[in-house]
C-alpha cells in the first residue's frame, strides 16, 4: 500500500466530466487499512469563523478574520481543525512532524479566544474513503499524489494554491489527464 498519510491528492481532471474534487488539493490525513480521511484545503466558504463560533456559543470576546473551508462531501456538520504542531489537545492526531489534525471542542475553544495554534485551516466536513478505494483510484490515475507542503497549505491564499503547486512540480497539474494509461 503506498504511503499517502501526509500527501497531498489533487484530482486527475477527465475530459469528459467534472467532479466534485474538480481543482480540489487535499491533505491526507489517515490511510489506513480501514479507510482513508483528507481535508480539502484550498475551497474557502463564505463562512467567517467569528459567526460559526457564535452559532457554537464560543468566542464573543474573540473575532478571527478567518474563513471556514470546506473539507469535503462526508458529515458537513462536523469541523475538522488541520494545524500546525505548536498545540494539541487529548484526541489531536499527529500526521506528520509539521502538521496536525483537531477534533476537539477544546481546541475550538482555543481558537475561538485566540489561544490556537500558530496556523489552522478549520474545516467542515471530510473527504472519506473505505478500505482499499482510494488505492483503487490512485491505481486508476484518478489522483496525483505530492508531497506535503507547509507553506503551501497554511500561506498561499486558496486561490492561488494549484498554481503554486504546479509552479513548484514544474508543470500545470491540471493539464494531467487520467485518460492516458500508466507508464
Amino acid at each position: 500500500m503506498e504511503e499517502i498519510k501526509g500527501k497531498i491528492l489533487f484530482f486527475s481532471p477527465s475530459e469528459e466530466e467534472t467532479s466534485y474534487f474538480t481543482d480540489s488539493l487535499i491533505y491526507m490525513c489517515d490511510h489506513s487499512a480501514s479507510g482513508s480521511l483528507g481535508l480539502i484545503f484550498n475551497r474557502q466558504l463564505d463562512l467567517d469563523l467569528k459567526d460559526l463560533f457564535g452559532g457554537l456559543k464560543i468566542g464573543e470576546d474573540y473575532a478571527p478574520k478567518d474563513k471556514a473551508f470546506l473539507g469535503g462531501p462526508v458529515n458537513p456538520g462536523a469541523i475538522f481543525i488541520l494545524h500546525s504542531s505548536d498545540k494539541s489537545w487529548k484526541d489531536t492526531l499527529q500526521v506528520s512532524e509539521q502538521i496536525f489534525m483537531s477534533t476537539s471542542f477544546e481546541a475550538l475553544e482555543d481558537i475561538a479566544k485566540g489561544d490556537g495554534p500558530h496556523n489552522y485551516i478549520l474545516t467542515l466536513g471530510y473527504t472519506g474513503w473505505s478500505p482499499g478505494q482510494l488505492n483503487n483510484e490512485i491505481s486508476e490515475n484518478a489522483w496525483l499524489s505530492f508531497s506535503e507542503d507547509f507553506k503551501l497549505i497554511f500561506e498561499v491564499q486558496p486561490e492561488d494554491q494549484i498554481n503554486e503547486i504546479s509552479k513548484n512540480v514544474g508543470y500545470d497539474i491540471r493539464m494531467i489527464s487520467p485518460d492516458f494509461g500508466n507508464a
